[in-house]
């Protein structure tokens, strides 16, 4: 018996959600595409908040909302869900024009939609935990329980870090992801403590 020439895609949710936000990170660390970058951080935010409701895990939904507030809670989800529902779908405004989205957005939509995913449980990826730990730096934001190589990496860069430049920052970034896929994988068995 052959093999089928098209293999098939088997997913849960979850490992969806932690897909797209692999892509999504890796196209914004390599100056991707900002549409594409924001509609795969849009899906995996949304099956994310769907699963943390189905599970009833309000909690995890009031931190997503606390990270949206920064005092206009309404203003921040119309942006992203105006956006979100702009790539998605043109049933009613099959000629309508996008105006006045900040890329910067994504790297918001993508650090909420990692927060609730982190709540929920789920372990992280290199890519992940790459964005997570540069988000938490360009935000100075604490950290905990750091190792190397980002000790080393966040020693030799601190100084960037105050960066006007949104470039220099994705910059950063990409530098962090490279190091952190260039390590060897942990030994099993080992313990780091």
């Amino acid at each position: 018996m052959s093999a089928p020439s098209w293999p098939e895609i088997q997913s849960t949710k979850l490992d969806a959600a932690r897909r797209q936000l692999e892509t999504a990170i890796s196209l914004l660390f390599t100056g991707g595409d900002a549409i594409s970058t924001h509609t795969l951080a849009y899906a995996a935010f949304g099956i994310l908040k769907d699963v943390a409701s189905h599970r009833g895990e309000a909690r995890v939904l009031a931190t997503a909302e606390a990270l949206a507030s920064a005092g206009r809670k309404g203003e921040f989800w119309k942006g992203f869900n105006r956006a979100g529902n702009f790539f998605k779908h043109a049933d009613r405004d099959p000629d309508a024009v996008l105006l006045g989205m900040p890329e910067e957005e994504n790297e918001a939509l993508i650090s909420i939609a990692l927060s609730i995913y982190g709540d929920l449980g789920c372990l992280k990826s290199i890519e992940l935990q790459a964005f997570s730990l540069w988000w938490s730096c360009i935000n100075f934001q604490g950290i905990d329980d750091v190792k190397e190589p980002f000790i080393s990496w966040l020693t030799a860069n601190h100084e960037r870090l105050h960066a006007e430049s949104r470039n220099e920052l994705l910059e950063l970034g990409r530098e962090l992801l490279h190091l952190l896929k260039s390590q060897p994988p942990p030994e099993r068995g080992r313990s780091d403590a």
